[in-house]
């Protein structure tokens, strides 16, 4: 038996007590929304005393109401791990990026001109071209209204940011050209290790604490409730949840997930737009199912 099988059945036979799961391209679908499949999966599963937890690269305040209105989410990671919150709404753990660090960063893309996001106290501030047309910067027409109801639309993010510079949960740089996105992204991991640096789409770079990531909040939150990673269930679809998904003792991606994920999992279920969040949930309550 190679080693993730036995992976799998140290966590079948111990059962799960805690499954994370992230929100875009994995529990919701394509155009934004939850299946009724998939929600009546999440509350079985919290019906049946299995806590099940939000791990995604949205920041706080524009987490779906779909997903937060399911009785019995206690908690959500939120901005890749930046802050994690509780039922209440109450931030109980939290890395803010290190003021130098983000001035060190604007100095190394001061000379391009680009789409940049920053998030604070759980609240999105955008780029207001990127507001103003979502669409000409590779937004999906599902997300057009996501984008445009972000906290602040601002004209000149660079000073925005230089001026919130201790108040920063994360920054995103948004840009449609792969070449552009890679040649910034070797250039500032060549001129600091204090990020964390990730992607949730393939137009998106994200920055947090070198401290953060949703491996990372798991880990934490699972000591807090003393709950051993053997017993974890983490699901995922993009180079943001490759951590979680290696970490857990059961790691599990999408169909439609990126290579980074499907590396990392010992299962693979079907895409979000086939519930695949509601199959894994199906699996881990089957007395029968064998990996």
């Amino acid at each position: 038996m190679n080693s993730a099988k036995r992976k799998y059945n140290e966590v079948y036979m111990n059962s799960i007590k805690l499954l994370a799961l992230d929100i875009d391209g994995t529990t919701m679908r394509n155009n934004n929304t939850l299946s009724a499949k998939v929600r009546q999966s999440i509350e079985k599963a919290i019906a049946n005393g299995i806590i099940v937890v939000v791990a995604s690269g949205r920041p706080y305040g524009t987490m779906p109401k779909q997903i937060l209105e399911i009785e019995g989410i206690d908690y959500v990671i939120a901005s890749n791990g930046s802050a994690v919150y509780d039922k209440n709404g109450k931030c109980i753990r939290r890395f803010l990026l290190d003021e130098n660090e983000v001035v060190k960063l604007l100095g190394i893309i001061e000379p391009y001109d680009l789409i940049l996001e920053a998030f604070i106290d759980g609240l999105t501030y955008t780029d207001k071209r990127y507001s103003d047309d979502p669409i000409k910067y590779g937004c999906h027409e599902d997300y057009v209204d996501y984008v445009r109801s972000a906290h602040g639309h601002i004209e000149d993010m660079k000073s925005f940011i230089l001026e919130h510079k201790a108040e920063l949960d994360s920054i995103e740089i948004i840009e449609h050209n792969p070449a552009v996105l890679k040649m910034l992204w070797d250039k500032i991991e060549n001129n600091t290790d204090k990020f964390y640096i990730t992607s949730s789409t393939p137009d998106f770079m994200e920055f947090m604490d070198k401290n953060a990531g949703k491996a990372s909040a798991l880990k934490w939150l699972c000591n807090e409730l003393n709950i051993d990673k053997s017993s974890v269930a983490t699901c995922g679809n993009a180079d943001n949840d490759a951590d979680m998904i290696e970490w857990a003792g059961l790691g599990v991606a999408v169909q439609n997930a990126v290579k980074s994920c499907k590396q990392h999992a010992q299962l693979i279920v079907p895409s979000n737009e086939d519930d695949g969040v509601a199959a894994l949930i199906e699996k881990i309550f089957s007395p029968t199912y064998k990996f």
